[in-house]
């Protein structure tokens, strides 16, 4: 077995430590940054009363407490799964967490979908045909969708979309979906439409997932074709590789069989840490397309001073980071028998 008991112990306690420093570090930005909570949970309130209003609260919100005391109490908060109501939403946070979590959790698994199939079979052409100028073409291509801004990528597929119409605009058309019935399960419209067998609203749910996802696999394209084209060239010169061609083994079985497998666990692990970074880009992308998601979800709950909510999305993005990390770390030491965690 490549995992060790002292691994997951050392990887509980990391975690541990990351979240409780996102939660101090995110606690102390946004409650000493300009603007009162309070304000927007006591529904902006005026006349005589207001400042009472306000102070009532601000007792609610646990704001009049020491700071010191506020950290702790939200700490224990977090580690107890109950961050109370959302004070833009006034829903429990990690309800309104999850509905848009689900939404970005379905654009990201697009995007890779496309993206690291994509991106690792380019790297192998590329490989086969080193020193070519096709390999020239393709790894400057690869440097190119690494590279590219994906807010700017975004935002040009949607202006290219406006002159035929299609704006690709929201999850679903509104209109459709109440239409045919269509009601969310899991908060994955593709996988709720096909749990309710309802095509109409799968299509229209698909076609404008993919214009965002495209502009989100642009990154795991760029880096599975460099590192994957790296890793192939360098299993294409190994002994054992050289010795098969030289017994006539075919061509197809070389690549795939001997050469791609030694190169999998290092595309594994770049895909991984490729994966969590672009959660980040999922976000800015969604926003620019007008879907719910955790990245409209941030910009609410920043410019309402919800500090519930805010501090709550960090936790989560800090939690998938380091739980995919993780995963690639053990998918990694199951396909290297030379990998030991």
């Amino acid at each position: 077995m490549p995992l060790s008991l002292g691994y997951l112990v050392k990887r509980v306690v990391w975690s541990v430590t990351v979240i409780v420093g996102v939660v101090v570090l995110s606690y102390l930005i946004i409650i000493l940054s300009p603007g009162d909570p309070a304000v927007k949970w006591a529904g902006h309130p005026r006349g005589p009363g207001a400042a009472r209003a306000v102070e009532q609260a601000r007792k609610e919100l646990g704001l009049d407490q020491p700071l010191h005391t506020q950290i702790l109490n939200f700490l224990r908060m977090v580690f107890t799964g109950d961050l109370g109501l959302s004070i833009a939403y006034r829903q429990p946070v990690y309800d309104v967490l999850w509905r848009n979590l689900a939404a970005t959790l379905e654009l990201l698994l697009v995007a890779y979908a496309i993206g690291v199939p994509l991106g690792s079979f380019l790297g192998v052409f590329a490989a086969l045909r080193r020193g070519k100028r096709v390999d020239g073409v393709l790894q400057a291509m690869g440097t190119v969708f690494a590279n590219t801004p994906t807010f700017w990528l975004g935002l040009a597929i949607f202006m290219a979309l406006l002159p035929s119409g299609f704006t690709a605009y929201g999850r679903v058309n509104a209109g459709l979906a109440l239409s045919t019935g269509f009601y969310t399960i899991t908060g994955f419209y593709l996988l709720d439409a096909l749990l309710q067998l309802n095509f109409p609203v799968f299509v229209d749910a698909l076609v404008r997932l993919l214009p965002p996802a495209l502009a989100v696999a642009a990154y795991p394209v760029g880096v599975c074709l460099r590192i994957g084209r790296t890793l192939m060239a360098d299993a294409l010169l190994e002994e054992y590789v050289r010795a098969a061609a030289a017994w006539g083994v075919k061509r197809r079985t070389i690549v795939w069989r001997y050469a791609f497998r030694a190169a999998l666990p290092g595309l594994v692990q770049v895909s991984g840490l490729a994966f969590a970074y672009s959660l980040v880009d999922a976000m800015v992308v969604e926003y620019v397309f007008g879907r719910e998601g955790l990245g409209r979800l941030l910009y609410d709950a920043v410019s309402v001073n919800d500090f519930r909510l805010a501090i709550g999305l960090l936790v989560i993005v800090a939690a998938f980071y380091l739980i995919v990390n993780t995963l690639a770390d053990i998918a990694q030491a199951l396909i290297d028998p030379r990998v030991r965690l």
